[in-house]
């Protein structure tokens, strides 16, 4: 498992009452409407009480098995959950991967004999690092997830914690945050790669004076790319970029006269080849890869629990600042 890196996404995160858009929920308010016992008085259950009763919901979502997307070809499943109610926060390690469908298992030594198969009703799993703060006083909370750079869980762990938050009437909406520190460490070190200028033609007698092929094509769409820049420190780059006339020739016949008629993206690349890309509008805010420092993980590249938890605590409280709690 050379070369596979360990990876974070970080989500700010909101919960809405069923069909209140503006309406958010504080945390506090969420569990205590639905994890209070008939008869008990919702003030007086215990904090720690609350969240270790959602958390035993969370596990019995699984019901010992695994929780299958849509398309029933992913997976997640846990048997474990820890929280701490004194710091709002909810982790552990989630077992995630795809079903097979026949997939053959070989031993890479030996092309000739299969050694078993992964059949549709079997899954090839890997353990991911999951941690959710959900503060009593705000309306704002904060998912982080590990993934790995041969594949992730976001997707499928997002449509679950959506689903389980759904049942109680609560609509969650999320919104990728890079932290700071982040996004001005790679604008440092990166380069513009590419640069795209991308058109819809809606005129019919400009599609056809193009290529009368395109003529009766709706929403045709043509971008003009630009590769092969010379190596320069994104900044730099847009010291010398004109703006006002980035492609500096006459492409009317595309409806790419005027700056409005396009739209302009920049694509970025880091020594390591880590890769991001912006729009013109907002080119520097940017959503690079969080790449997880090789210290927390075990031998086999997975995740040590117990040293990916004190490395997300700590960005944890970078991420709080900046959101302003």
């Amino acid at each position: 498992m050379a070369n596979i890196n360990l990876e974070l996404s970080i989500y700010t995160f909101t919960l809405n009452e069923k069909f209140q858009r503006e309406d958010f929920l504080d945390f506090n308010e969420f569990y205590r409407k639905n994890f209070s016992k008939k008869g008990e008085n919702p003030h007086k259950v215990k904090p720690e009480e609350l969240y270790k009763r959602f958390v035993g919901m969370i596990l019995d979502e699984f019901h010992k098995k695994f929780w299958l997307n849509k398309d029933e070809n992913k997976g997640i499943s846990t048997t474990k959950i820890d929280y701490r109610h004194g710091k709002s926060i909810i982790e552990g390690m989630i077992n995630g991967g795809s079903t097979g469908y026949g997939h053959q298992i070989y031993d890479i030594l030996n092309n000739e004999k299969t050694v078993g198969e992964i059949s549709e009703k079997q899954l090839a799993s890997l353990p991911y690092f999951f941690k959710m703060w959900t503060p009593p006083d705000s309306q704002v909370g904060i998912i982080m997830i590990q993934s790995y750079s041969i594949g992730s869980i976001n997707t499928i762990l997002i449509q679950f914690l959506t689903s389980i938050f759904a049942k109680y009437g609560a609509t969650l909406k999320k919104i990728t945050h890079i932290p700071n520190e982040l996004k001005e460490s790679y604008l440092k070190r990166s380069s513009v790669k590419k640069v795209t200028f991308t058109s819809t033609i809606e005129n019919r007698d400009s599609r056809k004076k193009f290529n009368r092929a395109f003529e009766d094509s709706d929403g045709l769409k043509v971008t003009i790319s630009v590769e092969g820049l010379k190596k320069k420190n994104i900044t730099d780059f847009f010291k010398v970029f004109n703006k006002k006339k980035p492609i500096g020739i006459n492409l009317s016949e595309l409806g790419m006269e005027d700056e409005e008629d396009y739209e302009t993206k920049f694509y970025y690349e880091d020594e390591d080849g880590r890769k991001a890309h912006a729009k013109i509008k907002d080119k520097f805010e940017i959503r690079p890869t969080i790449v997880l420092p090789i210290e927390v993980s075990n031998e086999n590249k997975t995740p040590n629990l117990k040293k990916i938890v004190n490395f997300t605590d700590q960005l944890l409280e970078k991420v709080k600042k900046e959101i302003n709690y």
